[in-house]
């Protein structure tokens, strides 16, 4: 037998070895239990670069963006998506922005980014070409382009079997796997597969004037488990003495709200499966969405279709969820849409009388926050209510917009996480955290002055997403 001889180490390689690991630590992320995960402990100079390179963002004319997931893996890469484009119209330049929260997978959050801002752009095109259109009739055409995308799903759908229900029933077995086969392109079909999944939707629309503002929301940008009190959009306001503080603008469309839960009990008299612990049909948290379509037609289409595909068990679907289905639908596509007025710093005599109401004479609004869930989710082992996130959001857009308040616009632009970041550009690093306003609250959101928080969001060895999909987009009004 060979044997061999390992001379034991030196002090100095031992001094090595423990450096080598000195900036290491481990943690359990906040999950409780005994397994611990390791991760890089970053010093603060190290922690906004580090952020800048996991994370997508930029500047695109008054917008500043920001979209993070930190996870690697193919499996947990991110269902959020968002839109900034500048339309020009007869009127002028109009700013559309959106954020779109997947869930299920990705076919049917792609569909709509792809579709949706288009439709709407259409549709704001036809509207101004006989004139200036009322904000009734952009707040209509806003609702009635969601709608329509939802439709466009189900009937693509749909016209895999054109023969209508009693056709559908009528067929055998072995001829609806023929025509998903065939005709529906295999299981893996995108008209079936949008059926199983779905997306929210939080529009915005400003007009050439920057004086009105429009905001359209479908569900609540949120999948799994959450608080009641889930925030999407909000506007950020400055009063006459400096002070900095945030106002909801849309509802959130959950088991959270009661009145979405009472509207679908209304909707669905006697079905005391209709929502079960919060949740549609026992199932999904969102109210109202696009696509998820097996919970808008009868259970015949999901028995005998879906059910028949390796997507729907991997969905987490199952036969309980289809016995529940009696007279759909019970997710809505119909959106919440609303006018606001935004007070400038012209003429605020005008602006002390919005047609929203609310904040005192003197008020400016500077600024519109919009964000996926994942925002709040970075708070959530901070013990912050929704007054508390208010709060704080209102003070970090406060500090990082008061010195922009007074210096010369920017210009249209962008940086990309995915280019490499050349010496200056490093050195200006702090300086671009303050501008880009979305960058700013993400800094703040994912461990604030905890150097040891911020480190393990960004660098802990885990194959599984430890953050959910993280998406803020800031408008600035100056």
């Amino acid at each position: 037998m060979n044997v061999v001889q390992l001379s034991p180490a030196s002090p100095t390689a031992d001094l090595r070895a423990l450096q080598e690991v000195s900036n290491f630590a481990s943690t359990d992320m906040g999950w409780g239990g005994e397994d611990r995960w390791t991760y890089r402990i970053l010093s603060e100079e190290q922690i906004t670069p580090e952020l800048l390179r996991l994370c997508e963002h930029g500047m695109d004319g008054h917008v500043d963006y920001v979209t993070f997931q930190p996870c690697t893996s193919y499996e947990a890469r991110s269902q959020d998506r968002f839109v900034v484009q500048n339309w020009d119209m007869p009127d002028g330049q109009w700013v559309f922005s959106g954020i779109f929260d997947g869930h299920g997978s990705h076919s049917t959050v792609d569909f709509v980014v792809e579709h949706l801002p288009a439709r709407v752009r259409t549709a704001l095109q036809v509207a101004l070409t006989g004139g200036e259109a009322s904000s009734a009739a952009i707040s209509r055409l806003l609702n009635d382009s969601i709608i329509e995308i939802d439709n466009i799903i189900t009937r693509d759908f749909l016209r895999l079997f054109p023969g209508g229900r009693e056709d559908f029933a009528r067929l055998s077995d072995q001829e609806i796997e023929s025509i998903i086969k065939h005709k529906g392109e295999g299981e893996y079909s995108q008209n079936i597969l949008r059926c199983m999944q779905g997306s929210t939707a939080l529009l915005t629309l400003v007009d050439p004037s920057g004086t009105h503002l429009w905001v359209a929301n479908l569900g609540d940008c949120r999948a799994g488990k959450f608080p009641p009190s889930t925030i999407l959009a909000l506007l950020v306001s400055k009063s006459a003495v400096g002070t900095f503080s945030v106002r909801r603008l849309s509802d959130v469309h959950n088991g959270g709200n009661v009145q979405e839960i009472q509207r679908i009990v209304n909707e669905h008299p006697g079905e005391s499966e209709c929502v079960l612990e919060k949740r549609v049909l026992g199932y999904l948290a969102p109210t109202r969405a696009l696509g998820d379509t097996w919970m808008k037609l009868p259970a015949i289409y999901l028995r005998r279709v879906l059910m028949r595909t390796k997507q729907f068990w991997s969905a987490g679907l199952a036969e309980e969820f289809a016995k529940r289905i009696i007279t759909p639908p019970y997710v809505s596509n119909v959106p919440q849409v609303c006018h606001h007025r935004l007070r400038r710093n012209t003429n605020r005599s005008e602006q002390a009388s919005t047609s929203t109401g609310g904040g005192e004479t003197g008020d400016v609004d500077v600024a519109l926050l919009l964000c996926s869930d994942g925002l709040v989710d970075l708070y959530e082992d901070r013990d912050l209510d929704e007054q508390a996130y208010l709060k704080r959001w209102a003070a970090k857009i406060g500090e990082a917009i008061t010195p922009l308040l007074a210096s010369r616009p920017r210009p249209s632009g962008s940086f990309s996480s995915h280019s490499q970041p050349t010496g200056a550009h490093i050195a200006h690093h702090r300086e671009e955290r303050r501008e880009n306003l979305a960058v700013w609250l993400l800094r703040d959101a994912i461990g604030g002055d905890d150097i040891s928080r911020a480190s393990a969001n960004l660098t802990v060895e885990m194959d599984e997403r430890w953050i959910d999909d993280t998406t803020i987009l800031v408008h600035r009004f100056l």
